[in-house]
């Protein structure tokens, strides 16, 4: 190969280990390979986390060690976790059924703590328990910190891993599989539907479970069936929930059309060494706090009251509506600053747009005058405590899987 032909294929080699976007289909009879674009690629895991959480638990009722059945108090520390939640509290009772199926259905990490809390007393002790069973299973890049897929230091896995452990629940469990195809659950009367859009947008799609963090990106473990065929897919890293779902649904495709043979054994497929990239600003918008952050960096919470004066799943959008709000009202409000803070809300990413650093007196006669004006729509009057309750939200969706 002369000079230039070999720079030119280390530069597309480098340009490959440098995206992000990991994708892996597997046929699921045989566990051969059907196609591998970085699948032994370490990555955030965010909510997959939750398919151990499922594993270990379902170990756990096969050993007779507990039952679906059995009964769960609720912990403050359940209660209080943020992103998406079944919206337990502290106190209440849920069987361990409920509880996984809140889980798997609407990524509850509520239920996922509570789960943990009651197998091994603690989330710590459950994390631990969690990656003995991935070292047993053969996921050798894969560690566990947490029960939900909070992004934490040593909190990783690669979708060559989660393959493995997929592949692993659809062997051992298979009557626990359709916790994993629910379209909803209910708890205290109201019906939740699922968080997985895979399962009503792709014909034969059989289940698994989404994930999504800022540093993890768009994550799906996915299993469908046609003709006769049944193909799993993972992928890792996409930037938005509608990448992620084409991105299946392309792989899907082409996984079970494939022939099924030629390719190595999953297990046989090696992991690679490195560090989860940082997707935050990719998938969110956020910049990290630097070179090698492991995290997003919150903003400071601003002093004074605040307004609203956007809202909506398009970020664009909001800081189109939040500039042109601010240049109106910001003589009335003698100023302010806007701001964009992330508002997860009904297992969606969405936007808010405030005006911050106001006074009370001119913030509230403002948003009074423009809701009489315009509607109740216009506007949002912040009090100081919930201008704090909405950067927390900002920075706990940051840590905590949503999704």
């Amino acid at each position: 190969m002369s000079a230039p032909a070999m720079a030119a294929a280390a530069a597309a080699a480098a340009a490959v280990a440098e995206e992000p976007l990991a994708v892996l289909t597997v046929d699921a009879a045989s566990g051969t390979v059907l196609s591998d674009q970085g699948g032994g690629r370490p990555h955030h895991p965010a909510s997959l986390t939750k398919i151990m959480t499922a594993y270990v638990a379902f170990r756990a009722i096969e050993a007779g060690r507990t039952s679906l059945e059995a009964l769960l108090t609720v912990s403050e520390r359940a209660a209080a976790q943020g992103g998406s939640v079944l919206g337990l509290r502290r106190g209440d009772t849920i069987s361990l059924g409920a509880a996984l199926k809140g889980m798997i259905v609407r990524s509850g990490n509520d239920a996922a703590v509570a789960v943990a809390e009651h197998l091994a007393g603690s989330e710590s002790a459950f994390a631990d328990a969690m990656t003995a069973e991935a070292r047993r299973l053969g996921m050798g890049s894969t560690s566990f910190r947490n029960a939900t897929g909070m992004t934490a230091a040593g909190h990783v896995t690669t979708p060559r891993d989660m393959a493995v452990l997929a592949l692993a629940i659809d062997r051992e469990f298979p009557r626990f599989k359709p916790l994993f195809s629910s379209r909803d659950t209910t708890w205290k009367g109201r019906v939740l539907p699922t968080v997985n859009g895979f399962l009503a947008n792709y014909a034969g799609a059989e289940g698994m479970k989404t994930g999504f963090t800022c540093p993890a990106g768009y994550n799906l473990v996915a299993l469908a069936q046609r003709a006769g065929r049944r193909a799993l897919a993972v992928v890792m890293g996409a930037p938005s929930s509608a990448a992620r779902l084409a991105t299946v649904h392309r792989a899907m495709d082409a996984a079970l059309r494939s022939a099924g043979s030629g390719g190595p054994v999953l297990a046989a497929l090696p992991n690679a060494p490195g560090v989860p990239p940082d997707l935050s600003l990719a998938a969110c918008g956020i910049r990290s706090a630097g070179e090698g952050a492991r995290m997003a960096v919150s903003p400071s919470v601003p002093s004074g009251w605040g307004l609203e004066v956007a809202f909506g799943t398009d970020l664009a959008k909001v800081k189109r509506q939040l500039a042109s709000a601010h240049r109106e009202l910001s003589g009335r409000l003698g100023g302010g600053r806007p701001m964009v803070v992330i508002k997860p809300r009904d297992g969606l990413l969405r936007y808010r747009g405030l005006i911050v650093g106001l006074q009370e007196a001119k913030a509230v006669p403002t948003c009074l005058a423009e809701r009489a004006k315009m509607g109740e729509e216009r506007c949002l009057v912040l009090t100081p405590t919930m201008l704090s309750g909405a950067f927390e939200d900002e920075r706990r969706f940051r840590m905590i899987s949503a999704r």
